[in-house]
């Protein structure tokens, strides 16, 4: 009796185990950026990833991260299973583990890229780098192509090394950074053109009183890109319902809502401005310590 109810123990356990199996195996979460405030995030990647898990069969989970190198972290770890990733922290996470790009958005003027623009008010005096010596700076994060690396090309090209010349001041999000400039809690910023062009058509009195110094090469727009280890066929299945997206109803309310008009496909080789700007900066991808300090 004992050994029957022991057999069937294990029996249950291994039926628990396959189950288990079987649901990880149809999950996939993804993990977003904190581009903008975490509601408006929520507002648009969310409609989107409950779209993809229709499309797919899948269930498809959004996880909002606090900062840009979570999205490296938490792949690694295998708490996400992909993720839309910004140009740098796409670069760094490619040589660390080897992800694969799927596809990234279209905005509506037909532009699926970005760039960093390094701004300060006109009332501040400051013109071009040599005159932030000393003084205080708004970015994003160290893991943002538009948010740091563009800045501390900018300034190097001058002469100025902005990690010890210039005092930084981290904000999270590229509006964020934006708004502190605006706000004279900095005497200069940088981030994504996008953000920072939507607060210049929605507030008049940001655009009249700011100015861009200097903007950065073009690098794609985040793109979806999913761990190494990922089924082939899942990968496929999740290219396909970006790409195909403007093919249906709900797809195009999805787009219009996300702020696109369709999803393209991307591949690495669409980062080469982002790798010479790496290079140019003096930063190995493998080895870059992306935490702020």
């Amino acid at each position: 009796m004992k050994k029957s109810v022991a057999t069937v123990l294990i029996i249950l356990a291994m039926v628990l185990v396959s189950f288990g199996t079987v649901l990880a195996e149809n999950r996939i979460i993804i993990g977003i950026l904190p581009e903008i405030n975490l509601a408006k995030q929520m507002e648009k990647y969310s409609p989107l990833c409950k779209y993809l898990g229709r499309q797919t069969g899948m269930e498809v989970g959004v996880k909002p991260l606090a900062n840009y190198g979570l999205i490296y972290e938490e792949l690694r770890d295998g708490k996400i299973d992909a993720g839309f990733f910004g140009s740098l922290v796409y670069g760094l996470t490619r040589a660390r583990l080897g992800i694969e790009p799927v596809a990234r958005p279209v905005r509506p003027d037909g532009v699926s890229t970005y760039a960093g623009y390094t701004f300060a008010r006109k009332d501040s005096g400051i013109k071009g780098p040599k005159d932030m010596k000393g003084r205080r700076i708004a970015l994003v994060d160290p893991a943002t192509t538009a948010g740091y690396l563009a800045q501390k090309i900018y300034f190097k090209k001058h002469g100025i090394d902005i990690d010890k010349d210039v005092k930084i001041f981290w904000t999270g999000s590229h509006d964020a950074a934006a708004m502190a400039v605006f706000n004279k809690q900095a005497d200069a910023g940088g981030a994504k053109n996008h953000p920072y062009n939507k607060i210049v058509k929605d507030t008049p009195s940001f655009g009249d009183a700011m100015q861009v110094l200097d903007d950065s090469p073009e690098v794609p727009d985040n793109a979806l890109a999913v761990k190494k280890a990922m089924d082939p066929k899942t990968r496929e299945k999740l290219r396909n319902a970006l790409l195909n997206m403007e093919k249906d109803k709900e797809g195009m309310q999805i787009l219009k809502n996300f702020g696109a008009a369709r999803f393209i496909e991307t591949k690495d080789s669409d980062y080469k401005h982002l790798y010479e700007m790496a290079k140019e900066a003096g930063i190995d991808l493998k080895t870059y310590p992306y935490k702020k300090q």
